[in-house]
């Protein structure tokens, strides 16, 4: 099959971009599509495989601009030629599934999330902007909207990256989908011999990821916290951290895998989609105190209904009160968490399922397509059954 994968962009190489690389091995001869991209944001799996971007990447310093000309994002994508192709996989979370078509193709949208910054975000990023930039962004907004729910309907069938996902895809886009994970490798885990005396967070350094409040509950509890990661909040958080706070800045992946196995837990305090990072934590067998809302609940297990025992504890809000609360919870329990088996548990997560139910459900859209075209079962459809 001729076949295609399309991004917004490539600024930073997160989670959505790990997805991007996962797809891009598993359809080597792919074409990928982003509107604009830097080199450092390509994805690791995808450095070296030719990229087109849109007519936006021509535009200077479009990589900081983008938001003024967010407008320009409905051109941009349409503009993109995808005649001929059998697949097209959207990767999806500002609107990359508005690309156009052709009537003979298959066009899945892996959904990582609604654009929050035009959807349930709205509210936050408008505050953000000075008073006379407001009316621009509403505008833009509510053009945006419209647009990505038009979208939505071009799609043939949408893929959520979690069941909390699939929820926001039926509530905004009205649109049923199906659950598969995005692919975390797990298998790197391994369970360390001894624990430190420190706490862990990693992530970007952007106000939605609340770092905030994991600092200042260390600085009350007097407890140590290492921050893995850079971002526009460092020098915001760096005035606020006592004492007993480290950031250790871009972290190489060896020494973070040293971090996350000898940590007493990972603190994580986001509304995340899904939430690659406690998955992470937890394959080298470390809980996870987390938020309970959002993608945690589905990765962090606790007081599960059929007595599987916890991966980790939630806190109920994302105040430093509750923060501190979910950490003295923790503390009064942390001998009854079981390495092994929060280490078999991130395996549901693995690379290699993701893998397995990505083409399981490709094969089973294009054997459909085939038996629809000819009355009789092709080797797609086939290839279902052998992966099934």
């Amino acid at each position: 099959m001729r076949i295609a994968i399309v991004s917004p962009w490539y600024i930073t190489d997160g989670g959505a971009e790990k997805v991007d690389g996962i797809l891009g091995e598993m359809y080597p001869n792919a074409d990928i599509f982003t509107l604009f991209f830097k080199d450092q944001g390509i994805p690791e799996k995808l450095r070296g495989r030719a990229i087109q971007g849109s007519f936006l990447h021509s535009i200077p310093g479009i990589h900081r601009l983008y938001r003024p000309l967010l407008s320009l994002v409905p051109y941009g994508l349409e503009s993109f030629d995808l005649r001929g192709y059998d697949l097209v996989i959207t990767s999806d979370w500002a609107c990359a599934k508005g690309v156009l078509t052709d009537t003979h193709t298959q066009h899945i949208c892996y959904c990582h999330s609604p654009m929050r910054l035009i959807w349930d975000l709205y509210q936050t990023y408008l505050q953000d902007l000075p008073a006379w930039q407001r009316p621009l962004y509403a505008l833009t907004a509510r053009q945006l909207r419209q647009y990505d729910f038009e979208a939505s309907q071009r799609v043939d069938s949408f893929i959520a990256n979690s069941n909390y996902i699939a929820q926001r895809i039926r509530h905004y886009y009205k649109r049923d989908s199906t659950v598969i994970y995005p692919p975390v490798e797990t298998s790197r885990g391994y369970i360390a011999s001894d624990i430190g005396d420190y706490y862990l967070a990693v992530g970007r350094l952007n106000r939605t990821k609340r770092l905030d409040l994991l600092v200042l509950a260390c600085n009350s509890l007097k407890r140590r916290l290492l921050i893995s990661g850079w971002g526009p909040a460092e020098k915001y958080l760096k005035s606020i951290a006592g004492p007993t706070i480290e950031f250790l800045g871009r972290v190489p992946d060896g020494e973070l895998d040293e971090r996350y196995a000898h940590c007493r837990a990972l603190l994580f305090a986001a509304d995340e989609d899904f939430g690659i990072v406690p998955v992470e934590a937890q394959s080298f067998g470390r809980p996870v105190i987390a938020y309970g809302y959002g993608g945690s609940l589905e990765t962090v297990r606790v007081s599960d209904p059929s007595g599987q025992p916890d991966t980790g504890v939630y806190f109920a809000e994302q105040t430093v009160e509750s923060v501190i609360e979910g950490i003295q919870q923790f503390e009064s329990r942390e001998d009854s968490f079981i390495p092994k088996v929060i280490r078999d548990r991130s395996r549901m997560f693995d690379t290699s399922v993701f893998i397995d139910k990505m083409h399981v459900f490709v094969g089973r859209l294009a054997g459909q397509t085939c038996r629809d075209a000819s009355g009789e079962e092709s080797e797609a459809a086939q290839f279902v059954g052998d992966h099934s």
